[in-house]
């Protein structure tokens, strides 16, 4: 069988519209995400254009809408951190953010998908709908800090929260420590960290500041 032929960076900015918003084909996700691997250019496209969707979406269903953003900020984690490539390398980008800032968006992004509807009802001054990366909340929604392994693909990671019932509500910097939460309010905290340390992929498994235990 032929290898496929690697994407331009053209390319590849073209279909990013489409596996953002879930109507890429699954061979053309896979080829996206092969070129997000060996390029810092569109990896940083491939950010903003998840924060307008997630921003798009966050007035609706909720629980709807966790996913798609899940995964997308997982395929940051399923590919090493590479240097950027020269600018003539690269198509010319609308704007080209530094990889810490390319990862806070996202992370915020999905806050908002998550959490903008119960903040919404709750905020009563003016400003209530809007957020941005100096007026975002302080404290953390995060139960459990992750790390899972580099070698740890997409999917395996995605099956993996799916079955302890955990969502992503925060990254560090470069998305290889997450925190996590669980998708019910009264969950076990301690018993999820013994079935995540149990787990083959995950590096590490803490229960975070002020995270709710279960009585003993």
């Amino acid at each position: 069988m032929t290898p496929a032929t690697p994407l331009t960076h053209r390319e590849t900015w073209e279909l990013i519209p489409w596996v953002v918003n879930g109507t890429a084909t699954p061979n053309e996700r896979q080829d996206v995400e092969r070129h997000l691997r060996d390029c810092a250019d569109c990896r940083d496209e491939y950010a903003l254009q998840m924060q307008f969707h997630a921003g798009m979406n966050a007035g609706g269903d909720v629980e709807h809408d966790a996913q798609p953003s899940l995964r997308r900020l997982l395929a940051r984690i399923d590919t090493p951190e590479e240097q950027a490539l020269s600018a003539d390398a690269a198509p010319p980008a609308r704007a080209r953010w530094p990889q810490w800032l390319a990862a806070a968006v996202v992370v915020q992004a999905i806050g908002l998908a998550l959490l903008g509807g119960a903040q919404l009802k709750q905020a009563g001054a003016p400003d209530a709908g809007y957020r941005t990366l100096t007026n975002a909340p302080a404290a953390s929604a995060a139960a459990i800090r992750l790390v899972p392994s580099p070698q740890l693909s997409l999917t395996e990671l995605s099956q993996l929260l799916a079955a302890q019932q955990l969502r992503v509500v925060e990254a560090n910097a470069d998305a290889t420590i997450l925190g996590v939460a669980p998708t019910h309010e009264a969950a076990d905290v301690d018993a999820i960290v013994a079935r995540l340390r149990a787990t083959p992929g995950v590096l590490l498994a803490e229960p975070a500041a002020g995270a709710a235990h279960a009585p003993r």
